[in-house]
C-alpha cells in the first residue's frame, strides 16, 4: 500500500456500514450515489482489497472490510478527541465528557461530583452512561465513553485497559420494612424468599455467586433477573421480593422510612475500579473529571 486512506473516505465508509446501504449512505452524506461508489472504490484501491460484497441480500463487508473498520472506527473517534481537546486548550469550548458508571455511584457521589465539575468547567458537556461494567466495556473501547467505572472480576477481558483501584464497598441484603423475613439472621431462613438478582453475573456478582454458590442454588423459586433499579426497587416495595445491593445505597430515593438492611453478614466485599483506554489519553475535561471523582470517592464513607 503505498499511501494511506483519505478521511473523506473514511467517512464515506463509515457512513455506508451505518447506513446498510450505498443508496442510504448518498442520503444521508447529501451525495450522489455514484459518488459515494467511486470514494469506496478508491479506497479498497487505495488498500488493495475488497471491502464490502454487494448481493441480492444487500450489503455485507469482507472479513478485511470487518477488520478494517473496526481499527477505522477507532481512528475516527481519535480524530474528533484530539480536536476538541485542542478547543479545551484554545478556550473556545471546554469540551465533552462521558463517562460509565454502575447505580452505586448515581445514587451516592454523583450529585456532588457533577456539581464540583460544572464549578469547574461550567460550559463543557457531561454525558452519563448508568449500567454493568459488562455493559459499557463496548462504548469504551470505541471511544463513546472516556472511562468508565464498576467492579472488574476475572471474566472481564481487560488487557487493553488501564484499570486503577478506587474504593471497596461492602453489600447487604434490603427488604421492604414489615416483610414477613425482615428479622431474618441467617441465609437459611430466605430460601424461600422471593428475589431479584442482578442479570450480570460479571464482576462483583460473579463473585457474590461464588461464595454463595450453597445457597443460591437452594432457592425455591428461580429470581427475577435485572439489571435496571427502578425494576428492582418495585418488586422489593411492592411484591415482597429481597434483593442485594451496596450498602451505601440501601434506602435510595429516600426511601429510608419504607426499606430496611437485613441483619445478615457474609457478603463479599466489592472492589470498584475505573478503567479508560491504555492508547487514547484522555481530554482535559475527562482528567479533571476523574480526578474529582478520585476525590469524591476517597471522602465517601462505603460503609
Amino acid at each position: 500500500m503505498r499511501y494511506l486512506p483519505k478521511l473523506q473516505q473514511l467517512k464515506v465508509f463509515q457512513q455506508v456500514i451505518r447506513s446498510g446501504s450505498i443508496r442510504g449512505a448518498a442520503r444521508a452524506l447529501g451525495q450522489s450515489q455514484p459518488a459515494v461508489s467511486r470514494t469506496l472504490r478508491e479506497l479498497e484501491q487505495t488498500l488493495e482489497t475488497r471491502l464490502i460484497v454487494r448481493g441480492n441480500q444487500g450489503m455485507t463487508l469482507t472479513e478485511t472490510g470487518r477488520a478494517f473498520s473496526q481499527r477505522m472506527q477507532f481512528i475516527l473517534e481519535e480524530l474528533e478527541r484530539a480536536a476538541d481537546e485542542i478547543r479545551q486548550i484554545d478556550q473556545f469550548s471546554q469540551g465533552a465528557v462521558a463517562m460509565g458508571i454502575s447505580s452505586l455511584l448515581a445514587l451516592t457521589v454523583f450529585p456532588a461530583l457533577n456539581d464540583a465539575f460544572r464549578t469547574q468547567l461550567p460550559h463543557s458537556t457531561l454525558l452519563v452512561k448508568e449500567g454493568q461494567l459488562s455493559m459499557l466495556l463496548p462504548a469504551l473501547r470505541e471511544g463513546r465513553l472516556d472511562f468508565a467505572v464498576g467492579t472488574a472480576g476475572p471474566g472481564l477481558p481487560l488487557d487493553d485497559l488501564v484499570r486503577e483501584p478506587l474504593f471497596n464497598a461492602s453489600f447487604g441484603i434490603i427488604a421492604r420494612k414489615g416483610h414477613p423475613l425482615a428479622q431474618a439472621t441467617t441465609f437459611d431462613a430466605l430460601q424461600n424468599a422471593r428475589w431479584v438478582l442482578p442479570e450480570t453475573d460479571m464482576g462483583y456478582y460473579q463473585q457474590l455467586r461464588l461464595s454463595a454458590n450453597d445457597f443460591l442454588p437452594q432457592l425455591a423459586e428461580t429470581p427475577v433477573r435485572t439489571d435496571s433499579m427502578i425494576s428492582g426497587l418495585s418488586l422489593v416495595l411492592q411484591s415482597d421480593y429481597l434483593t442485594i445491593v451496596a450498602r451505601a445505597m440501601q434506602a435510595p430515593f429516600g426511601l429510608q422510612d419504607q426499606l430496611c438492611l437485613l441483619n445478615i453478614d457474609g457478603l463479599p466485599q466489592a472492589e470498584y475500579h475505573v478503567l479508560y483506554s491504555q492508547k487514547s489519553p484522555l481530554t482535559f475535561a475527562a482528567r479533571r473529571l476523574l480526578d474529582l471523582l478520585r476525590h469524591h470517592c476517597q471522602a465517601y464513607d462505603w460503609h
